[in-house]
């Protein structure tokens, strides 16, 4: 005759089952909390990563949230773009900003800062073509053309007063 774990004539247990099933409610319950913790952790080193990425790198960040507002001097970004019209010819709305972006130390890897100084371009392009220093070419793949425009500027820098002659 065999005898089976937890039954007795055929029938279960159920001291056994309830005990069973009680265990297995409790090691679930458990298993969730342990995930909670772990998103909460998870969480929370974001933060701490983040917060280390704020102060290991200060000047990188400071430029990626300053690129909005009083980060340029106002026409530079115009004055840049259109000085590298004049010397290099054509170029794009993203070469120009890149240019600008070497000119200013800024990281021109960091996607986030180079579409806000490719922002601040097309702005600044915007305004100059009103005062005919640049001319939008044509576009090409949805990306502006650009190239040194018909107007001429007259930008007086006098440190000593000028003798007449």
């Amino acid at each position: 005759m065999a005898l089976e774990v937890g039954c007795y004539g055929g029938m279960p247990d159920p001291l056994i089952i309830q005990t069973l099933t009680a265990k297995r409610a409790e090691i679930l319950g458990q298993i969730k909390a342990y995930e909670a913790q772990i998103a909460h952790a998870k969480h929370d080193l974001a933060h701490v990563n983040a917060t280390i990425e704020l102060f290991a790198s200060p000047e990188r960040q400071r430029a990626r949230y300053m690129v909005s507002h009083g980060f340029f001097k106002k026409g530079e970004v115009a004055d840049i773009c259109v000085r590298h019209l004049d010397v290099d010819g054509e170029m794009t709305t993203r070469e120009l900003a890149e240019r600008v972006m070497v000119e200013r130390n800024l990281e021109v890897s960091d996607t986030a800062l180079r579409n806000s100084v490719v922002f601040k371009v097309v702005q600044a392009l915007r305004h100059a073509k009103r005062r005919k220093l640049v001319r939008m070419v044509e576009k090409r793949k949805g990306m502006c053309v650009w190239a040194a425009g018909d107007a001429v500027t007259l930008r007086a820098v006098a440190n000593t007063p000028s003798t007449p002659g």
